[in-house]
């Protein structure tokens, strides 16, 4: 049998309480566009794998090569309000990469880094030697030095003279983003004011 004092909370969600996530989660959005900027740009795939989870709604980037584009928060009504959240008046909110390579963007793992042709089980790949899209271009930064064996991704030069190192973004970008705040928050849910600050705000 349901708890009655959670069900008559539930009566109180109305499309007031969703107009106010709504309005919220705009600092989802702000977030995601920051990690886009500060992050790691070469064929664009890992800045477009951005996702945004509100409860059990969800939007993701293009997870295409290309420029960065925006990611917008799930809109939420007042059934996916009821249905998402945590508490009887608390609803998470989540910021994830699901690119397969996001390990070796956010240098959480070493890996041998290369650039040019390159050959592999799948033939030889292009991977370039400057980046493809105009925001690596903009952060594109080259070492007269290759890399030391396996690094992370981050971390160029060291190496032999004879070949270049690149990267698109500084060593540890996202460890030093994250220590401002949290991917993970959870909102408490307003029935007749604005949506109060949640548990943990982002990057604040």
């Amino acid at each position: 049998m349901a708890d009655k004092g959670f069900s008559d909370f539930d009566k109180k969600i109305t499309r007031y309480t969703a107009n106010k996530l709504n309005g919220a989660l705009v600092g989802a959005e702000e977030v995601v566009k920051l990690l886009q900027f500060k992050g790691p740009s070469w064929t664009g795939r890992y800045s477009n794998s951005w996702q945004i989870q509100v409860g059990n709604q969800k939007s993701t980037g293009t997870r295409r090569p290309g420029n960065p584009k925006p990611v917008k928060a799930p809109k939420m009504n007042v059934r996916s309000i009821k249905e998402g959240k945590i508490s009887k008046d608390e609803i998470r909110i989540q910021i994830r990469n699901l690119a397969e390579s996001k390990e070796y963007a956010q240098d959480e793992k070493l890996g041998r880094f290369r650039r040019g042709k390159v050959s592999g089980k799948g033939g030889i790949k292009d991977i370039g030697k400057e980046p493809r899209t105009s925001s690596g271009k903009a952060k594109f930064e080259e070492r007269s030095a290759g890399r030391g064996g396996l690094t992370k991704r981050g971390d160029i030069g060291g190496g032999d003279p004879q070949y270049l190192s690149s990267r698109t973004a500084p060593l540890d970008w996202f460890k030093t983003f994250t220590k401002a705040g949290t991917l993970d928050q959870t909102i408490k849910l307003e029935l007749g004011k604005a949506v109060k600050k949640g548990k943990r705000r982002f990057l604040k």
